[in-house]
């Protein structure tokens, strides 16, 4: 017990001198120590009574900003001021995080959403124009926080298809559109770095060539460095897509004018091609399968409007061409002109692009198609007071022979693409085109023959006169068209010819048979002439023509030659009939009734079982049966 006590005195007693020996050690210490201790020991206590009291603020401020809003799992939301200062921080996707969340609680509708949703897309949209019209390497994180958005917009967007299709939990969020919207803000701020382009006339060429070198050298040059801002805010393919668009309509505009030519048509286009061709144009990654594929169809993407146009100037200029060419009168043109009117436009884009190539060639087919019917119109609309215009009709035939010429030659350039229905059109326009030849012809004849065999004089060799005139201005001498032309006409002169010979009425006398025969003559020589003159000795002889053979027959004495020749006469010409042979032997005279008879029995001899022919002269020609009595003789009368 005595031990115990000892140690507790000893171990109170080492502390009490401890504590004196402390005390005593203050006492040493200089006083100006001991006043620096005292001092940074109230410092250290300031210190701790500011961060304390930042502490405090800032729990205060969090506090305040998160308000009691909480559903039953104790989840907080924003309040309106803090989402907006995410705005105002372009911390996008951060504000509108919240404003999803708000709007998807029972809170919704103490809470502006729509206000909200609509401060986001100002504040955005902000960020964009200034990217694109000033450009600042601060505003990249602000991009960024634009492409982060996109993109939650997306998620967000299928997210409610999703919904909507399981019918189950239909989300309340509603589209925003803003990817869409992004687009029509980037074009639109393009469209403002784009100076317009204002031309005094449509064939201003050196003013458009300015134009599209200030594009190439600066305007397009700096948006293509504004991809660079995009391309690291993840928005380079939207930035790609308005960049192209922008510059498809401004090159659109290039060519509005209705009455831009093609050549200003063709500038743009292989402006656009080069640009394209140089990669100055904001080209997606596509694969080297994708960029064929693309380049394949000739970038239809851009293109496709300036092709439109630039194919419409290409068949405006052919048409008018073909126009200008077939009116021309002083100044002849051959079928090198058609050629050179539907081959220079496609002559011009051969270096261009085959693809383009081959559709301006196809366009001036079928411009050249669209004429043909045009004409073909115009030429079966023809009224007969134009019939008297041989000329005219005759510029028909020559039009059809040189488009024809040119077509045969197209077909050696252009033989994937020509359309065998032109030359079908060429010659239904030919064939029209003679047969107003030969109305008219007809009809002129016939009023040149009125009267021909009564009277002394007549307007028959006038017609021949003007008829030799016109036919020997025809240029195409050496074409199947004249020679068919030649043998159409001269069948229905001489058809003509014959039915008045055989029409004139009366019994002539002697003396008028004399002179009719003496007409006949020099009718037939005036005949011979005109055609010798157009067709040449050799073809002449080709031609039918029964005016011979009745001269002939009129001037033979013997019966038996009479009748051998009135056998090959009838031979030849199978539709000549009792009738007809009477008046022929009326203006002949001489002649016994026994011997007239016996003539008229070869006529019909020789009509039984006779094939009628393609010399057909008389079958048209009717003689009215009062003349010579029932029978047709005239000792019947």
């Amino acid at each position: 017990m005595k031990k115990t006590k000892c140690n507790w005195s000893r171990f109170f007693r080492r502390g009490k001198l401890k504590t004196v020996s402390s005390g005593e050690n203050a006492q040493i210490l200089p006083k100006e120590a001991h006043k620096e201790r005292e001092k940074q020991k109230l410092k250290g206590i300031k210190r701790l009574n500011n961060v304390a009291g930042k502490l405090l603020k800032n729990l205060k401020v969090e506090t305040e900003e998160m308000p009691v809003h909480k559903e039953f799992c104790g989840r907080l939301y924003l309040s309106d001021q803090a989402i907006c200062e995410f705005i105002d921080q372009a911390k996008f996707l951060e504000a509108c995080n919240h404003i999803y969340d708000l709007e998807q609680s029972e809170h919704q509708s103490e809470i502006n959403i729509d206000s909200l949703y609509k401060q986001v897309e100002e504040r955005m949209w902000s960020v964009v124009k200034e990217a694109v019209c000033g450009g600042d390497n601060m505003l990249l994180e602000p991009l960024k926080s634009v492409g982060a958005l996109l993109k939650w917009e997306k998620e967000r967007e299928k997210e409610w298809s999703d919904s909507v299709k399981d019918m189950e939990s239909v989300s309340t969020w509603s589209l925003k559109y803003w990817n869409k919207n992004m687009e029509k803000l980037l074009i639109k701020c393009m469209a403002t770095q784009i100076p317009s382009f204002v031309s005094a006339s449509n064939t201003d060429e050196p003013a458009l060539k300015d134009h599209l070198s200030q594009l190439e050298t600066t305007i397009l040059p700096n948006l293509r460095y504004k991809r660079d801002f995009f391309r690291e805010a993840g928005l380079l393919t939207t930035y790609t897509k308005c960049y192209n668009a922008c510059l498809s309509s401004h090159l659109s505009t290039l060519t509005d004018s209705s009455n831009l030519s093609f050549s200003k048509c063709l500038l743009v286009y292989e402006w656009s091609l080069n640009i394209y061709r140089s990669e100055k144009l904001l080209i997606p990654h596509w694969t080297p399968q994708q960029r064929l594929l693309v380049d394949a169809h000739d970038l239809a993407w851009i293109f496709s409007n300036m092709e439109i146009k630039l194919l419409s100037a290409t068949q405006k200029e052919v048409r008018e061409a073909l126009r200008e060419v077939i009116a021309m009168e002083e100044k002849p043109y051959t079928e090198t002109t058609i050629i050179q009117v539907l081959t220079e436009r496609s002559q011009a884009v051969l270096e261009v692009n085959y693809t383009i190539r081959d559709k301006v060639e196809a366009a001036c087919l079928g411009e050249l198609m669209h004429f043909l019917h045009s004409y073909e119109k115009e030429v079966r609309n023809l009224q007969l007071d134009t019939f008297s215009e041989m000329h005219s009709n005759l510029q028909i035939l020559k039009n059809c022979c040189i488009f024809r010429a040119a077509w045969y030659k197209l077909k050696y350039l252009y033989s994937a693409s020509a359309d065998a229905k032109v030359k079908e059109f060429i010659d239904s326009i030919e064939e029209q085109g003679r047969e107003l030849l030969l109305q008219g012809i007809t009809s002129n004849v016939k009023v040149a023959l009125k009267g021909h065999f009564r009277k002394d004089y007549s307007d028959f060799d006038k017609f021949l006169q003007c008829l030799q005139s016109s036919l020997s201005r025809f240029e195409r001498k050496n074409t199947e068209t004249y020679e068919t032309l030649l043998k159409a006409v001269h069948h229905s002169i001489v058809t003509e010819y014959v039915h008045a010979l055989l029409t004139a009425s009366g019994k002539p006398s002697s003396a008028k048979r004399r002179k009719i025969t003496s007409k006949i003559e020099a009718d037939y020589r005036a005949i011979q002439t005109l055609f010798e003159e157009c067709f040449g000795p050799s073809k002449t002889a080709s031609l039918d023509d029964p005016i011979e053979g009745i001269l002939e027959f009129i001037h033979l004495t013997d019966i038996d030659a009479m009748k051998i020749k009135l056998g090959f006469f009838v031979c030849k010409f199978p539709a000549l009939r009792k009738e007809h042979l009477n008046i022929i032997l009326d203006i002949k005279g001489t002649l016994s009734r026994a011997d007239r008879n016996t003539v008229l029995e070869v006529v019909y001899d020789n009509c039984v079982g006779a094939e009628s022919g393609h010399n057909l002269f008389f079958e048209e020609i009717e003689i009215k049966t009062g003349i010579y009595g029932v029978c047709g003789c005239c000792y019947c009368c």
